[in-house]
C-alpha cells in the first residue's frame, strides 16, 4: 500500500462553472415553459362538436 501521492495529476472539477450552468439552464427552462404556457401551445383544442352545440 502506498502512503504518498500517486503521482497522477489532479484534474479540476470545475464545480463553480457547472453550478452556474445548472442555474442558467433552470432559469432558461422556466422562462421557456412560462412562455410556452402563456402562448397556449400545450393546450388541447376544444372539440368541434362541443363548440357547435354551444352555438345552437
Amino acid at each position: 500500500m502506498t502512503t504518498g501521492p500517486s503521482g497522477k495529476r489532479k484534474e479540476p472539477l470545475y464545480v463553480i462553472p457547472m453550478a452556474l450552468a445548472l442555474i442558467l439552464a433552470a432559469i432558461f427552462g422556466a422562462a421557456f415553459g412560462l412562455i410556452w404556457h402563456a402562448t397556449g401551445f400545450g393546450a388541447k383544442p376544444a372539440p368541434a362538436a362541443t363548440a357547435a352545440k354551444s352555438e345552437s
